[in-house]
């Protein structure tokens, strides 16, 4: 039986979500309570793999189990046996075509910043905190450029060895409320990093630190000046099939 869940995360305590030696990941939580659970230590196949502190709403996963089980008690069944910042949202089982990363259509993920900020402590875990106030609409302006299909390559690095680093972006939004800034993302796929590549480009755009051509010369490929924006801000939104 090929079964789906959607999972929601808070990724403070986590390595991210991809299962490493030595450090508490997703993978591994999820994987121990599956076991403990049915017996079964089946392959994870996420749609993403998020890194250390990055969060998640809609993470979705499918793994095969050998003997049948209820799938209408298995959400609230494994909720049980994990970390409270670990949640099940849904269960279901689906085709045994179905793969949760392969058969996406998108992945949509959101950064949250907070700006003009003296001092903040509500953001820590959920936001970049900035003491700059930012220009949204170059920021709108830097993520259109960003659309549509390109070499991502200044971005990161595929999940692949040797994998290719074009990717198609769907979308890009910058909307602000109050202190309140989130950078909107869908895309077919990302690159490791990608997005907090992309959220540290806009940011220092905004922050008029680099001009909105600069964009224009990381799509061609130079690196000069990119950073990681903090993981804290990364949400994984939900993956559409």
């Amino acid at each position: 039986m090929n079964v789906k869940l959607i999972l929601e995360y808070e990724g403070t305590n986590y390595s991210g979500w991809q299962a490493q030696a030595g450090a508490p990941t997703i993978e591994a939580a999820l994987r121990d309570a599956i076991h403990n659970l049915t017996g079964e230590s089946p392959s994870l196949t996420a749609a993403g793999r998020t890194d250390a502190g990055v969060h998640a709403l809609g993470q979705v996963v499918n793994f095969t189990l050998e003997r049948p089980f209820p799938v209408e008690q298995l959400a609230g069944a494994l909720n049980a046996r994990l970390a409270p910042d670990i949640a099940v949202r849904q269960a279901e089982l689906v085709d045994d075509a179905f793969s949760a990363r392969y058969s996406a259509r998108a992945r949509l993920y959101a950064y949250r910043i907070r700006q003009a900020l003296p001092r903040g402590a509500y953001q820590r875990q959920y936001a970049w905190g900035l003491h700059d106030e930012l220009d949204l609409a170059t920021m709108q302006a830097a993520g259109q450029r960003l659309e549509g299909t390109h070499d991502f390559r200044a971005f990161g690095r595929s999940p692949r060895p040797g994998g290719h680093t074009v990717r198609r972006i769907y979308d890009i939004t910058v909307n602000g409320s109050g202190d309140w800034v989130t950078i909107a993302v869908a895309a077919d796929a990302f690159l490791y990093g990608m997005v907090r590549r992309i959220a540290g480009a806009l940011v220092d755009i905004g922050r008029r630190k680099r001009p909105l051509e600069w964009i224009d010369e990381l799509i061609n490929g130079s690196t000069v000046g990119l950073r990681l924006a903090p993981p804290q801000g990364l949400v994984q939104v939900g993956v559409e099939y």
